[in-house]
């Protein structure tokens, strides 16, 4: 009987080969094709011929099954034989020159990776061919290959990783096979990190004192013996109204949550989770206000006659309600994710201004609710007035670069007195662009450095527009910046480890990029550096031209990074990465041990090509720290930030996500 690991991986194929397969029950070509992602035809047709057992043309279940069974838990040998295979195209059970050069030049166009002069296919191929094929006979056998092989076992299990994923997208083929492996179960969450914990505590803490205050106002209103509960629900929203009035600007200090950071408070409140709190607690007091006001509407309905409702408009209470409802109603729809992360940015910060009147109204519809929110709202005037009296004056543009991938480089003349600590960010306003909009970005230099430095991605129209601007007329004369900041970040808690790994995702890499620079001019044991000793930097990105963003950055480090303080990961995530590149990986796989530079960044640190395998990466990393704290900061999308936090749970690492 199959144990039942093994009846869960089954289910998991055949959920996959499901979503693969058309209403004919089988996998044809072009679904073949679809599913891997492939431009080339030829490439799907040599997969289809090694899934297609009985040679109909087709992939069945059974066919399926069967294969990707081998794929994800067959031994070393059959793996490699599935990869010789494919490369193998004249079928004689030897690999020339010419087949592997046909497919390391097909691998390269699969991915958008452009060749280098030093380092075309043809020279690749003959890399490899010196390497693999000890006789010299111009022909690579299967056992010539699995010598090579077995002395690098990351590409088999980099090709099995990224198999895995086209397909079964959606399920987690690899922790199923090392489970089998293992022959016991990987706890999917066994604790939770620490930063974790602090901000569950929080968010239930809040949700408890609301029920608390509002089954507590009904209790003593005596709503539950009355004969119309109706008024007393409604006091008891509006005193939940009071409470989340009074603590819905707390979050949004930037100013006080930068100084809790720096003191040991910052190690207890989840300082970092700042703005998603916010937003709960906004989502909240929306909600109250709506219960706030049909209870009112309707315990009036109930003592009036039907058409009497205008009445109630006609008070103070009821029109300054209303107003509140109808601002609040507003304020709320313009802030949900889908505005606010479009190119309609600007509709979220205009109508986000009204806070003013909201709070204006709030105060005139129930005077007792300043006895709450006074002393939080007249800390948050304190903090703008502060914003803006200590904002820099205007600074020169020193240079506006366009890069590919859509990014803008901005160097701005640093405001004298200006002092920041590596990974904090600060707001920029730009008049030729927008003269009244101020917008976060985070600072890409290092504090050692005279200049500012701002790595800006369009995403909205502000964005598009001053990338516009660039692209016109780079480093164009007379561009002046208005600074205000600095405000500080996660990344602070970086100098406060002694191994640190730092995942940058895309534009994500900002912070660390500073945080990075600052560490290697300082020198290890420099006052900023002095307890890490081990940093493990990942940075992701789709395409190749996207790394020309710190190619020099990066450049730069490996030259000045004598002490070996920083282990360099760089993932092309876009990148075709499996069985049909497996000749490709070897390549760069030797030339990479032979020193030469890589051919996606032209560094000599290696890219990984394909989606990372965060199981085996940062499990490798927690093992080579047995017995030590290693913590993971996180600057990049939402949904992996989702893939990363349980991966990080399981393996007992703190992990903390950059939010704007």
């Amino acid at each position: 009987m199959p144990s039942a690991i093994d009846q869960e991986l089954v289910a998991a194929i055949e959920r996959a080969f499901a979503g693969h397969a058309g209403e004919d029950g089988v996998i044809d070509l072009p679904e073949l094709q679809r599913a891997l992602g492939l431009r080339s035809e030829y490439l799907a047709r040599r997969v289809l011929a090694l899934f297609d057992a009985n040679g109909d043309g087709v992939v069945s279940r059974d066919e399926f099954v069967a294969q990707v069974k081998k794929i994800v838990t067959g031994t070393d040998r059959e793996k490699l034989e599935l990869a010789f295979r494919l490369h193998d195209h004249d079928g004689d059970g030897t690999l020339d020159r010419t087949e592997i050069t046909r497919m390391i030049a097909m691998s390269l166009a699969e991915s958008d990776i452009a060749e280098r002069v030093t380092q075309t296919p043809e020279h690749l191929a003959r890399v490899l061919m010196g390497a693999v094929d000890v006789n010299r006979d111009g022909r690579v056998t299967f056992d010539e290959l699995a010598r090579v092989i077995a002395q690098k076992p990351q590409l088999l299990r980099a090709m099995t990783h990224n198999e895995a994923i086209w397909i079964a997208p959606n399920e987690d083929l690899m922790l199923l096979a090392d489970e089998r492996a293992s022959g016991r179960r990987v706890p999917r969450r066994t604790t939770f990190a620490e930063h974790g914990v602090a901000p569950k505590v929080a968010v239930g803490l809040f949700f408890a004192i609301n029920a608390a205050i509002f089954v507590a106002s009904m209790v003593h209103g005596g709503a539950f013996t009355a004969e119309h509960p109706l008024m007393e629900a409604g006091r008891a929203s509006g005193r939940c109204l009071d409470f989340c009035g009074a603590l819905v600007l707390v979050p949004m200090m930037r100013r006080l949550g930068t100084w809790v950071r720096s003191t040991w408070l910052g190690g207890v409140l989840p300082v970092d989770d700042a703005i998603d709190f916010h937003k709960i607690v906004g989502h909240t007091l929306f909600g109250w206000s709506v219960v706030h006001t049909a209870a009112f509407v309707l315990a009036f309905r109930v003592g009036h006659a039907p058409g009497a409702i205008g009445w109630l408009l006609a008070t103070s209470r009821g029109l300054t309600g209303a107003i509140l409802l109808g601002v609040f109603a507003v304020m709320w729809f313009f802030s949900l994710s889908f505005i606010r992360r479009t190119r309609r940015f600007e509709l979220f910060a205009a109508t986000h201004l009204l806070w003013v009147v909201w709070f204006g109204l709030a105060i005139a519809h129930g005077p007792s609710f300043l006895l709450f929110a006074g002393v939080p709202l007249l800390g948050f005037l304190v903090e703008q007035a502060l914003r803006l009296a200590r904002r820099a004056p205007a600074c020169a543009v020193v240079s506006s670069t366009p890069k590919r991938s859509g990014v803008t480089r901005l160097e701005i003349a640093r405001p004298k007195g200006f002092t920041f600590e590596p990974g904090d960010y600060a707001f920029l306003k730009i008049p030729a662009v927008a003269r009244t909009e101020w917008h976060p970005f985070t600072i890409s230099s290092a504090p050692e450095r005279d200049n500012l430095t701002f790595h800006v991605r369009s995403l909205g129209n502000w964005t598009s527009e001053l990338a516009r601007r660039v692209q016109a007329q780079p480093d164009a004369p007379g561009l002046v910046a208005y600074v205000d900041g600095p405000y500080g970040s996660p990344s602070a808690h970086i100098f406060e480890a002694r191994y640190a790994v730092l995942i940058g995702a895309g534009i994500g890499v900002t912070p660390f990029a500073s945080v990075l620079e600052s560490i290697v001019l300082s020198g290890r044991g420099g006052p900023r550096a002095k307890k890490l000793e081990r940093v493990h930097f990942f940075w992701l990105n789709r395409d190749q031209v996207s790394f020309e963003w710190f190619s020099a950055l990066l450049t730069e480090l490996e030259r000045l990074d004598k002490s070996l303080l920083l282990d360099v990961h760089l993932c092309m995530t876009g990148a075709r990465s499996g069985a049909t590149t497996l000749g490709l990986e070897l390549a760069r796989s030797l030339m990479h041990s032979a020193g030469r530079s890589d051919i996606v960044t032209g560094l000599r640190t290696h890219t990984h090509t394909g989606p990372p395998d965060w199981e085996g990466m940062l499990g490798a990393i927690r093992k080579e720290h047995q017995g030590h704290r290693v913590e993971v900061f996180f600057c990049g999308p939402p949904g992996l930030a989702k893939i990363l936090r349980p991966i990080c749970e399981r393996l007992a690492m703190p992990f903390r996500e950059e939010r704007f």
